[in-house]
């Protein structure tokens, strides 16, 4: 394909970025591909572009394109019922809805349960989340009515695994990322092993956008063939003409009123629309999003609180519906949009500065809990000229975090924060980390902890009496509350130590 007009229009795009900033949608990464190249690549400090990134919910997506490969290789058909494959995972005698669900009603979310089960409370448990699923009543036909569920795509990586022999993302590695160079990814696994089918995939912007290019391209890959034939089309197909996620209550996804507003259908595990264009969508703004008559494909990932980043893939297709147009193009010339989306550019990867005002250096002092909300069972300070050490103990175990004053400090944690992280815990996460003084006192210390391959900063302050401590701990981003209550530690006999004061003292 020739195109001698500029690939990108930056005056939509310059709106787009202005109206996110607005509305407090933080960006993360903005990938634009155009005609065989990236023409837009933005991404905010401190989500680097080599650092991985989780996709939430895109995953689910990556998980459709394993089931496609098992079609394409005759390890299963989409009229396949459900039950011949995970049959011997009932606990009870099927009944007749449960009988006729086949794997293309996975596909669709359309399996006639009452509500969708979220990765927020699956995460929680102890044991397979397939029997998740399958506890939950399927009170109608299947194939009629959409409800989104991530459980209804973990059935779908447990499916696959049944009939391959392997998690999903070991029998994706030499069909898919492989092929398109993606080696840095992890995929969490449910409590049997079975990759979870629809979230806790991470892997970075650059190679979400591969995926979003190798679909663009219908499944071709630098001249090689990469997807099964004809699956790209099958995938986006609008197979839901109105689909919309449902209301989240803290425990589940419930069906949403009738005359809830749908802007998208759904296809095989992509949300899909009228106009062809069809997306990857994860919650907190985690979206790959594929114009197929346009030749373009945007990424995103960021950190979108709830009432805002259910707009965002409608201010996508707008935006770059406008960008796309050559139409638009020749109506006027703007240098000055293009100066702008530069200098936005530059301007994200600046550092976020901190206060190096410094305060009790070489006050030391260790805090016991009793039983909290945040989990804290310990808690022992350390000030130094330049840095904070904590040492926390909670019910993952002691976890030190060295936090820089005036300074960022990277370096991996297992500190427990699965309480404000959308149910998420990782084995060991990167964070990167600072300490500021209240202007005003030296009784408030506060810390910032960029969780740098997800949406999550956490914010802890600490209040420091002068026999006890004060822990408040809030995030930006949750599916659940922003804040935990407040926990109050004494402090321990014999551990507290004040090198400035003491030095005061004796010069008195």
């Amino acid at each position: 394909m020739t195109n001698e007009l500029p690939p990108l229009d930056m005056r939509p795009v310059q709106t787009l970025l202005t109206d996110l900033a607005d509305r407090g949608m933080r960006l993360h990464s903005l990938l634009v591909h155009r005609h065989g190249q990236t023409v837009l690549d933005l991404w905010q400090w401190p989500h680097e572009p080599s650092l991985k990134h989780k996709v939430h919910s895109a995953t689910k997506s990556f998980t459709g394109t394993a089931v496609g490969f098992a079609e394409a290789e005759g390890l299963l058909r989409l009229d396949d019922p459900v039950v011949d494959h995970l049959g011997d995972r009932l606990t009870t005698r099927a009944d007749a809805n449960l009988s006729r669900l086949r794997i293309r009603d996975l596909l669709t979310m359309q399996t006639g349960q009452r509500r969708g089960l979220s990765g927020a409370t699956t995460r929680l448990r102890t044991t397979g989340w397939v029997g998740e699923f399958l506890e939950e009543p399927v009170v109608e036909p299947p194939g009629r009515s959409f409800l989104y569920s991530s459980t209804t795509s973990h059935v779908l990586s447990a499916v696959v695994q049944e009939v391959s022999g392997e998690p999903v993302d070991t029998y994706l590695r030499p069909r898919l990322f492989e092929p398109l160079g993606i080696t840095d990814y992890t995929w969490d696994r449910d409590p049997e092993g079975v990759s979870s089918g629809g979230n806790g995939l991470s892997l970075r912007p650059y190679d979400l956008l591969s995926f979003g290019v190798l679909h663009l391209q219908d499944g071709v890959w630098e001249g090689r063939r990469v997807l099964p034939t004809g699956w790209v089309q099958k995938a986006s197909a609008l197979h839901v003409r109105r689909a919309i996620s449902g209301e989240w209550n803290g425990r589940e996804l419930t069906p949403p009123p009738p005359d809830a507003a749908a802007d998208s259908g759904y296809g095989f595990q992509f949300w899909t629309t009228e106009s062809g264009i069809y997306n990857a969508s994860g919650i907190f703004g985690q979206e790959c999003m594929v114009f197929p008559d346009q030749g373009g494909v945007v990424v995103v990932t960021g950190a979108m609180g709830d009432g805002t980043y259910h707009d965002l893939p409608g201010m996508l297709r707008r935006t770059f519906l406008d960008a796309f147009d050559p139409a638009e193009r020749d109506r006027a010339e703007n240098p000055s949009a293009e100066q702008t989306v530069g200098q936005w550019v530059h301007n994200a990867r600046e550092p976020q500065p901190l206060s190096t005002a410094t305060r009790r250096q070489g006050f030391t002092a260790t805090y016991d809990f009793d039983t909290n909300e945040q989990g804290i069972r310990s808690l022992a300070l350390h000030v130094g000229e330049d840095s904070v050490r904590l040492d926390l103990e909670d019910e993952r175990g002691l976890h030190t975090i060295d936090h820089g004053v005036g300074r960022w400090l990277r370096q991996e944690t297992q500190v427990s924060c699965w309480r404000l992280h959308h149910a998420y815990q990782d084995a060991s996460a990167s964070i990167l980390v600072g300490a500021e003084w209240s202007a005003d006192t030296d009784a408030e210390l506060h810390l910032t902890w960029h969780f740098l391959e997800s949406p999550f900063i956490d914010r802890v302050s600490l209040t420091l009496g002068p026999d006890d401590i004060t822990v408040e701990r809030r995030v930006n981003v949750n599916s659940g509350p922003m804040e935990l209550t407040a926990a109050t530690g004494r402090l321990r006999r014999g551990t507290a130590h004040d090198a400035t004061a003491l030095s005061t003292d004796q010069l008195a």
